[in-house]
């Protein structure tokens, strides 16, 4: 992983949207805060639109989870993704392309996931956090160990599509955290089982709550380990969240979706990047 992080990237000059401070400060520590990656109005459109999916009387359909203030959308069959024409514009957003790029070293990406989050105020917990410290890791279960290479890399994040104040249910990283995750992966044979799969993290050092405002984008490392604080503010979170691979990544994640996956309505708002993106066109059909 060492020389995944310090290589140069081949992503041309002209594409890139961080600098090498950022670029670094990356590597350092795990993760980024993006200011202002869409519009506050933006971000006002999406909040309302998910906000929008409850019913009137709060009602929530029967496949949501609810969990410490933490609210959950889920589709009919249980899946989380959520790429709705309304919010595929968050999936293709330019900057983001361009930022993950550079630190993935190809052009040449997928994206997925598009989970939703809804935190409204929890006034109980014994503890800041309304999760355990954990990743969030698509290596399969039956596989002992990572392979710190960038086949395996990811990147993920989220969007703030509102306001987030100290405790008001924001993600929590550990700086530096996805560097202790390798080593004490590479130091243990079976280092990818550690932590019940890493799903439960003891003995880390205390995450940092991230507070932002509308618009700002939380881009991590895939070996980050994160959280959520208990949000104790009257103000309802809510967020959005991403992940992208290179489509060369070693677990499938980036193979071509079938035909009919995403329906006209889908497919019609999606720019030529995004066809690219969500694999409704390979990446070798020309210019994007």
């Amino acid at each position: 992983m060492q020389q995944m992080l310090d290589a140069e990237s081949p992503v041309a000059a002209a594409a890139r949207s961080l600098t090498d401070e950022e670029v670094e400060r990356f590597h350092r520590d795990g993760y980024l805060l993006l200011k202002g990656v869409i519009s506050k109005e933006e971000a006002e459109r999406c909040r309302r639109y998910v906000v929008g999916m409850m019913d009137p009387d709060l009602t929530l359909p029967v496949p949501w989870m609810a969990r410490f203030g933490r609210i959950k959308p889920l589709q009919p069959d249980f899946s989380e993704t959520f790429a709705d024409p309304a919010l595929i514009p968050l999936f293709q957003n330019e900057r983001l392309y361009r930022a993950a790029s550079q630190l993935l070293e190809s052009e040449r990406l997928r994206i997925f996931d598009g989970s939703l989050a809804i935190t409204i105020r929890h006034d109980v917990g014994e503890t800041p956090y309304s999760q355990p410290l954990h990743l969030d890791v698509r290596v399969p279960t039956e596989v002992s160990q990572f392979r710190l290479d960038m086949p395996e890399m990811e990147l993920a994040g989220c969007f703030y599509l509102t306001d987030v104040r100290p405790t008001g249910g924001g993600i929590c990283v550990v700086p530096g955290g996805h560097r202790l995750v390798m080593e004490a992966a590479r130091a243990h044979p079976t280092g990818r089982l550690l932590h019940d799969f890493w799903r439960d993290i003891k003995g880390f050092p205390e995450p940092v709550e991230i507070v932002a405002e509308a618009g700002d984008f939380v881009l991590t490392h895939f070996l980050m380990p994160h959280n959520a604080s208990h949000n104790r503010m009257p103000e309802a979170r809510v967020a959005q969240f991403l992940r992208w691979v290179r489509d060369d990544h070693v677990y499938g994640q980036a193979d071509e979706v079938p035909p009919g996956h995403y329906d006209a309505e889908q497919v019609a708002t999606m720019s030529p990047l995004g066809r690219r993106l969500f694999g409704v066109e390979p990446w070798d059909t020309g210019d994007r």
